[in-house]
């Protein structure tokens, strides 16, 4: 018993210590970087060692992304604490809009790989790791209730992913330099007007 319990101590520091090693490789390099050679490399150990505790490197990069979507959460309810925006629904929306993209200008290399990775993983993602997602969306579904509320709520999800999606595609324009370079405080402001712009064209009640 004592034995099986020191082997699972072990198993669970090697695992924090994976995702510790894989973070900093992420933050530093990129997703490419993230091999299993590389975290193996810096945590000291073999790289057979990481399939003792994750199923292969897939699953140790999903594991290093839900730490960024916790990080990502956190910057959001920092905005709406306790869950709740005390300011009017547009503008409790554009204060996540903007929050969302200083997180991106922030943390470049992590949150690209939130979407980089999904677009490659070789199996599908765990249903724990897509529940975090839908998570952040809910932040977005409050205040557009609060909004319209009489909005019915696949209406209201439907209309929160879209305003993601928006917001997302803008920052993601805005970080690549695809067109051209944009500066933070621009793409802000970029991203306040889509969601101002969106709502405004949104039918009466």
């Amino acid at each position: 018993m004592v034995t099986g319990t020191k082997t699972a101590e072990r198993r669970h520091k090697l695992r924090l210590e994976l995702i510790d090693a894989g973070e900093a490789i992420l933050n530093g390099q990129g997703l490419p970087a993230l091999t299993a050679r590389a975290v193996a490399t810096a945590v000291g150990c073999s790289v057979g060692a990481i399939y003792n505790v994750f199923e292969d490197i897939d699953g140790l990069i999903v594991a290093v992304n839900s730490r960024t979507l916790a990080k990502l959460d956190q910057k959001i309810s920092s905005f709406v604490p306790g869950g709740e925006c005390g300011l009017e629904p547009e503008d409790c929306l554009v204060g996540l809009a903007v929050a969302y993209c200083q997180f991106a200008v922030e943390h470049t290399h992590a949150w690209s790989a939130l979407f980089e990775h999904s677009e490659r993983i070789r199996r599908e993602i765990p249903d724990w790791h897509m529940d975090e997602h839908v998570h952040l969306i809910g932040h977005i579904v409050k205040s557009v209730r609060r909004l319209r509320p009489g909005m019915p709520d696949d209406d209201s999800w439907q209309l929160a992913g879209l305003l993601f999606s928006a917001v997302h595609g803008v920052v993601a324009l805005g970080l690549q330099g695809f067109f051209f370079a944009v500066p933070q405080r621009r793409l802000e402001a970029q991203v306040s007007l889509l969601v101002r712009a969106t709502l405004a064209g949104l039918p009466r009640d």
